[in-house]
């Protein structure tokens, strides 16, 4: 499943005028959507069939096919189970809810923010991240609420690769930080929204120091893409449910896990230190 709505949804407030009545119609209609051509969606969103192909290359795509290939794969593979995340979404307490039905719920939705995940990610970007850490004079990581966790997590693991790493994870701190870095240094940032006002202010005077900055935050146009040098992208589904904030976690983690597992082949002597140096 490629995720196709997810796109949509995310980018919501990166399109145009004409490209947002695309946007609600294709929400709005995902199944009429997948079996129409260019010029029956156009004529039903009343738009030009080059407000259609701007729409599709908005989302990443390479034209009108790619995306309603994406768009019919996702709408004909939805899983069977619908009505079982429905109860579990609206159930008031545990009683409610058959133990079977959180296990499957939690997992299908984890796994799919992962794989959805998994086609927004640039490649390019990872790669340069990548570089850019294992370079790094020291790794700074700036996180706040809910994503402190993965801060903390990341700093656990980019230390057992020998990478000097630390997070900042209050306002104070943060801008302290961020004002006496060295140009040899990378900060990481880390926000679902993108639009946090403190890990906005941190990020411009990391910025104003010209101090790389690193983001990982959901995918689509807000304010900390435009400040960050490299943004990678996640996703996170099904906003209405009650694990919302926890899968934001999740598939922020993976991210911090694609980079670690890469940097951890390039710094297999470290790796290795850190082993050896714990084994019994």
């Amino acid at each position: 499943m490629d995720n196709c709505l997810i796109r949509v949804n995310e980018a919501l407030d990166t399109f145009s005028k004409q490209e947002l009545k695309v946007a609600n119609y294709v929400l709005k209609h995902p199944n009429e959507v997948s079996i129409m051509t260019v010029a029956e969606l156009s004529h039903k969103c009343k738009c030009s069939t080059a407000t259609i192909m701007r729409f599709c290359y908005a989302l990443k795509y390479d034209g009108y096919r790619d995306f309603i290939k994406s768009l019919y794969s996702e709408v004909r593979n939805k899983d069977q189970n619908q009505e079982q995340i429905y109860s579990f979404n609206n159930a008031k307490n545990l009683d409610e809810m058959s133990i079977k039905s959180l296990i499957y719920t939690i997992s299908k939705l984890n796994f799919e923010a992962i794989n959805s995940t998994s086609k927004i990610l640039n490649e390019d970007d990872v790669s340069k991240a990548i570089n850019l850490i294992d370079k790094a004079n020291k790794v700074h990581i700036y996180a706040l609420s809910g994503s402190i966790v993965v801060a903390d997590d990341a700093v656990f693991k980019f230390q057992r690769l020998g990478i000097d790493a630390q997070s900042y994870k209050d306002q104070h701190s943060q801008i302290l930080s961020a004002s006496f870095l060295n140009p040899s240094d990378v900060a990481i940032v880390i926000s679902y929204t993108g639009e946090t006002d403190d890990i906005l202010n941190t990020t411009k005077i990391l910025k104003k120091n010209k101090i790389p900055v690193i983001a990982i935050l959901k995918y689509g146009d807000n304010s900390l893409s435009k400040l960050a040098d490299i943004n990678l992208y996640h996703s996170s589904i099904g906003k209405d449910l009650k694990t919302y904030s926890t899968r934001s976690r999740v598939v922020q983690n993976n991210i911090i896990d694609i980079l670690f597992t890469a940097l951890s082949q390039i710094r297999k002597d470290q790796l290795d230190k850190y082993y050896k140096l714990f084994a019994k």
